[in-house]
């Protein structure tokens, strides 16, 4: 594992982390989208970077809504993974959710990303529905999401 310095998305950090997002994921978001995610009521994300002023290695986004956190995304670049820069992310966006009375937590996830699903899964959450066709592949194939979630603990 490397020392990741978990930062809170800087403006002007859209570009790079829609480059990375287009890394990550068939349906990439590009710097309009994440600036359009990070301008909804109770969004917030995250950066992992092995120093403050490095390279971009992850990127959490989510929001609040309520009393819920819902994860939008979050990626690690492909040569970084393995690392535990998905999990430090993973974690800081859960205690900020915490820290801003956000009760339960949930995301989707593509069924066939084991990866993801055991970090989401050793961190509590648990698959509570499945959402067909709900990604498409640069393939133009379809695939599924697993919606999981969990409670956050009580204050």
């Amino acid at each position: 594992m490397i020392n990741v310095a978990t930062l809170i998305l800087a403006v002007g950090d859209e570009e790079i982390v829609a480059h990375l997002h287009a890394l990550c994921f068939d349906e990439a978001w590009d710097a309009a989208t994440i600036r359009t995610v990070l301008a909804m009521p109770g969004a917030f994300g995250f950066t992992a970077r092995a120093n403050p002023a490095g390279d971009i290695d992850g990127f959490a986004l989510a929001r609040i809504v309520d009393d819920e956190c819902e994860l939008l995304s979050l990626g690690v670049a492909p040569n970084k993974r393995g690392r535990g820069i998905g999990g430090g992310l993973f974690d800081a966006t859960m205690v900020h959710a915490y820290a801003l009375n956000a009760v339960r937590f949930y995301l989707e996830v593509a069924e066939d990303n084991a990866d993801a699903i055991r970090l989401y899964d050793v961190r509590g959450l648990v698959s509570v529905g499945r959402q067909p066709d709900y990604y498409r592949l640069k393939n133009g194939q379809r695939i599924a999401a697993m919606t999981m979630r969990c409670d956050l603990p009580a204050r």
